[in-house]
């Protein structure tokens, strides 16, 4: 779970830096970095557990 969310996080960052550049809505590349971001956390909160 944890590596399929730095995938998404870095396929965000890099769409992101895409639609800047382009100048197109990054609406969507956030959501997959939020979706990453969310992946890595549940993954780190579940191993302290």
């Amino acid at each position: 779970m944890k590596t399929i969310g730095w995938v998404l996080f870095v396929l965000g960052g890099l769409s992101c830096l895409g639609a800047l550049i382009a100048g197109h809505s990054i609406f969507g590349p956030v959501f997959f970095i939020a979706i990453g971001l969310m992946l890595i956390n549940k993954s780190n909160n579940n191993k302290k557990d």
